[in-house]
């Protein structure tokens, strides 16, 4: 990355973070370009040179947790929910997804709370990413779109729980409790479906 293309990057970061920080003291729509640039200590025109509005510059504060939570959340092998002797930890996986919420639970509790419809693009993008690497093995007498839909749903719902009782449980004991309450009775479902299946 070249030092332009460094600028950039960093321009835009202060701006996303000053949009953050000013959305958990006030309502979205009362958020001005001003206000934002004030906080970010950057020029009122640079900021359209970047965005053309605040919306603009909120979606790309979502797509880039979006890429940040893929790279994070490598899913576990086939063979997990397809091999009922296949063992696995799938615990350091949710217990990193609840720490990267803690570490940036200012940037969640905007994300999972505003009014401004984030919770579908992100819940449609895990569905997306779990659809890629599993989708043919989901035959089960439940279609597979209800069951992403409820996995994915059930940990957002349980993240915003999380964050409303002000992170009250340690991200290890999270992961546990999602891996338990969320993950492994879908994954028992998907193995006795694939055992009675001839």
């Amino acid at each position: 990355m070249n030092l332009t293309d460094r600028r950039v990057r960093r321009t835009q970061k202060s701006l996303g973070d000053a949009l953050i920080a000013l959305a958990l003291e006030k309502d979205f729509d009362e958020i001005t370009i001003q206000e934002i640039t004030d906080r970010a200590d950057i020029g009122y025109r640079t900021f359209f040179r970047h965005y053309a509005d605040k919306d603009e510059l909120l979606n790309d504060v979502l797509g880039a947790v979006m890429l940040e939570m893929r790279d994070l959340m490598s899913p576990p092998p086939l063979e997990f929910f397809t091999n009922p002797n296949h063992q696995v930890d799938y615990l350091p996986k949710t217990r990193i997804l609840f720490e990267h919420v803690q570490e940036n639970s200012n940037l969640y509790r905007v994300l999972l709370f505003s009014n401004r419809g984030l919770v579908q693009p992100l819940k449609e993008f895990a569905v997306q990413e779990f659809k890629a690497h599993y989708g043919s093995i989901f035959e089960t007498d439940i279609p597979f779109e209800i069951i992403t839909n409820h996995m994915i749903s059930s940990i957002i719902t349980l993240l915003r729980w999380w964050l409303n009782n002000d992170m009250c449980y340690p991200p290890e004991e999270m992961g546990d409790i999602t891996f338990r309450l969320i993950i492994q009775p879908i994954r028992n479902l998907i193995l006795d479906e694939r055992k009675q299946t001839p």
